[in-house]
């Protein structure tokens, strides 16, 4: 198993006293990568997502639409995904793994935004303690997303 961790900083603003006031937010994150999906399977209490090699984009937002039975109002974007794995109250399993067969076959622009999403929610989950959030890809695209991601 490899390791792909991440930490970046994003700068924000909040109110203190009826001041807006300047803030930093610190987040870390981490994909894992793998031979065989058998060395996740072992996990208990898990929400496993199965993710194909889906392309156009379209496909893959509806995979995951269906596969995490998102509701109706889910709006098949990149907004939409972002929003509906930030706030997953219908899963009762602690642990959610979304493990990639393959990364998606999307342009460059979606492949970036796509990964941003992922690593984002693996900090976002990372804050709260009803779940564990957790991306696992092929040890195959090891060099792939590691090349987009250091961008």
């Amino acid at each position: 198993m490899k390791r792909l961790d991440f930490h970046w900083t994003v700068s924000t603003w909040t109110f203190c006293d009826k001041k807006r006031v300047p803030i930093s937010v610190e987040n870390d994150a981490e994909f894992f990568f793998i031979n065989d999906i058998k060395e996740i399977n072992e996990k208990d209490d898990a929400y496993v997502v199965i993710i194909k090699n889906e392309d156009p984009k379209e496909d893959l937002l509806n995979e995951y639409y269906t596969k995490f039975k998102f509701p109706p109002y889910f709006g098949f974007n990149w907004n939409a995904l972002n929003d509906c794995l930030g706030g997953l109250g219908w899963i009762e399993q602690k642990n959610v793994i979304v493990y990639h067969e393959r990364i998606p076959t999307l342009n460059q622009r979606d492949t970036e935004t796509y990964l941003d999403i992922l690593r984002g929610m693996v900090a976002l989950w990372k804050k709260y303690e009803k779940h564990n959030f957790e991306v696992y890809f092929n040890l195959y695209d090891y060099e792939k997303v590691q090349q987009i991601m250091r961008k």
